[in-house]
């Protein structure tokens, strides 16, 4: 009998006992009875000493059957408990996520996030695509995108990260040299530092009704982080969210145009396949990604609008 047999047996005899007989732990284990007093005698056996009384209908337990079967009862619930570790890991955050966002965000938020997520869930992996295109997710293998709005996909499931304002701001440097709009008409005399992603005409609510002015300027860029270091430097005003420059506008570095017309907000959203959230690893990271992003702008913006909920199907 090698050493793996003798576990086994062992593990065998420990259900005999707990089952009260030979047949109870057959049908337990799925073996014959014939199979099961085998594996006894065998310990037996290998053990030199008896480990039970048979009779016609019963059995009782012999010193040394009582003393083993301790031993053989911890054996028998340790590997139990280490199947059942193991089936747990089935449910737990592992293997590899694949994601998209654009350069900005993934910058200045995403990764950050996916850092410490990686701190949290070390058996995930993450393969990271930081692009300012609108990526075929299903073609693409792709598990999750975060863009600003929800791609008109039917076959995509989304949900809201959050909410914040956009707002329109200038440098200190443009404003020295150029001034600031005293009204919404006055946007249009002003250079701007133009996004691909922000139409021309801006639609503002301000107290005296909604205004659309059209803008234009020398500098264009298809990037949010080009768009704001244009700002800072001086090349125009531009739209930009809120919660990106709110600490350069505490500081005084940035100043915030016409604060009392609205434009409209940005929202940001978790964009995935359907089905992809029955993964224990994606679930993960979108509920972290949420409560994390959230934090991020209550911190920034003071005030955030989000959906808690996940389409899990």
């Amino acid at each position: 009998m090698s050493a793996l047999d003798e576990v086994r047996a062992m593990m065998i005899f420990a259900r005999v006992v707990d089952e009260g007989g030979f047949s109870a732990a057959a049908r337990k284990m799925g073996l014959s009875r014939a199979a099961i007093s085998h594996q006894i005698r065998q310990l037996e056996t290998r053990l030199g000493v008896p480990l039970l009384r048979r009779s016609t209908r019963s059995f009782s337990l012999t010193d040394a059957g009582a003393r083993y079967y301790d031993s053989c009862r911890t054996i028998s619930l340790e590997a139990e408990a280490a199947r059942k570790r193991v089936e747990e890991l089935r449910d737990d955050p592992v293997g590899k996520i694949s994601l998209t966002c654009s350069v900005h965000l993934g910058t200045l938020r995403i990764v950050p996030i996916l850092d410490r997520f990686r701190q949290t869930y070390p058996g995930v992996s993450i393969d990271v695509h930081l692009s300012d295109e609108v990526v075929d997710l299903i073609g693409r293998g792709i598990d999750i995108a975060v863009r600003s709005g929800p791609l008109k996909n039917s076959e995509l499931k989304n949900f809201k990260l959050y909410q914040t304002h956009r707002i329109i701001a200038a440098s200190t440097s443009y404003v020295s040299k150029f001034g600031l709009p005293e009204s919404p008409e006055d946007l249009s005399e002003h250079e701007w530092v133009m996004y691909s992603r922000v139409p021309e005409t801006l639609t503002l609510q301000c107290a005296e009704g909604t205004r659309n002015i059209r803008v234009s300027g020398s500098v264009r860029v298809d990037n949010a982080t080009a768009r704001l270091q244009f700002l800072r430097g001086g090349h125009g005003l531009a739209v930009v969210p809120l919660c990106d420059v709110q600490q350069e506008i505490d500081n005084g570095d940035l100043i915030r145009v016409l604060p009392d017309c609205k434009l409209p907000d940005l929202e940001i959203y978790a964009v995935y396949p359907g089905g992809v959230t029955r993964s224990a690893k994606v679930q993960s990271l979108l509920d972290y990604m949420r409560r994390e992003m959230r934090e991020i702008d209550i911190s920034r913006n003071g005030q955030v609008q989000g959906d808690s909920h996940i389409d899990h199907s």
